[in-house]
């Protein structure tokens, strides 16, 4: 009968260290498998626009910056570009794009670091959830100047990703969570309007006969660089409408002076080139193409027009639509609802715990 009690006192033994062991096993997993639910997705890119572009020396340009929120929806974009202060000046700093963009809130000031080559800017679309970016859009813009030598000379526009932040207020996104996922810099090249100097080396004896009349250069004159122009973007129909709503889009535009040889519609959800057609490989074009919004939003519809030489149309307000899509006759943009997170830490804690207890009990008094 002692037997019998040693081995019952043993097999109890043995039984509640058992549990002790599962126990903060128990909270270890569940605290992971909750941290891994609650994670954010960080799938947003910022990129500048044009990713290439070759100017002359003195020339300014006008540098978009675009954001592709991918999964996310934001509500807050905090960046600062670098630039080579050697070969670049900024003419104008960052300044939000008020068409089609709802990241208009500024919450910290433009800034420009000329000799150290910086520019930054916070932005956020303020107490209403709704406005928050869902698709790609051209959230600001800044004006550069080349200053380079007389070389041609190449240099990077990049973001620097340790002063960059953006935030999501998707259900899956944690509130304080950086969702950027990547960036994309433009290279800017700016060669020299100089002319090239006469040979130093001379003609050992002198022409025969001098030309009347004055003098003409025999020098060519340097080309100055001319980009296309996109006139208008046109749609067959209205601004807003019910998912899946189709529409057709026309740009036309031109080249003072060789041929547009693509055009690409960017529609806010995808972008498509046009590379026949409309007038594409002459100087205007008036190019088609329709396109389905399948998902409710706001998206900035732009068109952009690319010649011969790979010069790229700058982008203008006449050349941009604000298409809103909703998914009810009421005309009202279906919201995501934030989703609570699943379960609270202390409470998923009480039950384990409460729950072994029970388990020690009841083990203890069959036992018994």
């Amino acid at each position: 009968m002692s037997m019998l009690s040693s081995y019952k006192k043993i097999f109890l033994l043995g039984f509640i260290l058992t549990i002790l062991v599962a126990i903060p096993l128990t909270v270890y997993t569940v605290q992971q498998r909750q941290q891994t639910e609650t994670k954010a997705a960080p799938s947003t890119v910022l990129s500048v626009e044009p990713a290439t572009r070759t100017i002359a020396e003195g020339d300014t340009l006008d540098l978009n910056i675009m954001l592709n929120p991918g999964s996310n929806q934001v509500s807050f974009a905090k960046f600062a570009i670098n630039f080579d202060p050697t070969k670049f000046t900024v003419v104008n700093g960052l300044t939000p794009n008020p068409v089609g963009n709802t990241l208009t809130n500024i919450i910290d000031e433009a800034q420009t670091d000329s000799t150290g080559g910086k520019v930054s800017i916070s932005l956020s679309i303020g107490s209403d959830p709704t406005r928050a970016v869902t698709s790609t859009t051209k959230i600001a813009t800044f004006r550069i100047k080349g200053i380079a030598g007389t070389s041609p000379t190449s240099a990077n526009i990049t973001f620097d990703t340790a002063n960059t932040q953006i935030l999501s207020i998707a259900s899956s996104d944690q509130t304080s969570e950086n969702v950027l996922s990547s960036t994309s810099p433009a290279t800017i090249t700016v060669t020299s309007t100089a002319v090239t100097s006469a040979p130093t080396s001379m003609p050992t004896s002198a022409p025969s006969s001098v030309p009347s009349g004055p003098y003409v250069s025999t020098i060519p004159s340097p080309t100055p660089t001319l980009v296309p122009i996109c006139s208008s973007l046109d749609i067959d129909g209205l601004t807003n409408g019910i998912a899946p709503y189709v529409l057709v889009f026309t740009a036309t535009g031109s080249d003072p002076n060789g041929i547009i040889s693509k055009v690409t519609f960017n529609f806010g959800d995808s972008t498509e080139d046009l590379i026949t057609g409309g007038g594409i490989g002459t100087s205007s074009v008036s190019a088609q193409l329709h396109h389905t919004y399948n998902t409710p939003g706001i998206y900035t519809a732009y068109a952009t027009l690319t010649d011969n030489e790979n010069n790229l149309s700058l982008q203008q307000a006449n050349c941009a639509k604000t298409i809103t899509i909703t998914a009810t006759q009421s005309g009202q943009i279906i919201t995501p609802i934030p989703i609570a997170p699943p379960g609270d830490e202390n409470t998923i804690l009480n039950l384990g715990i409460l729950g072994v207890i029970i388990t020690i009990i009841g083990g203890a008094l069959l036992l018994l």
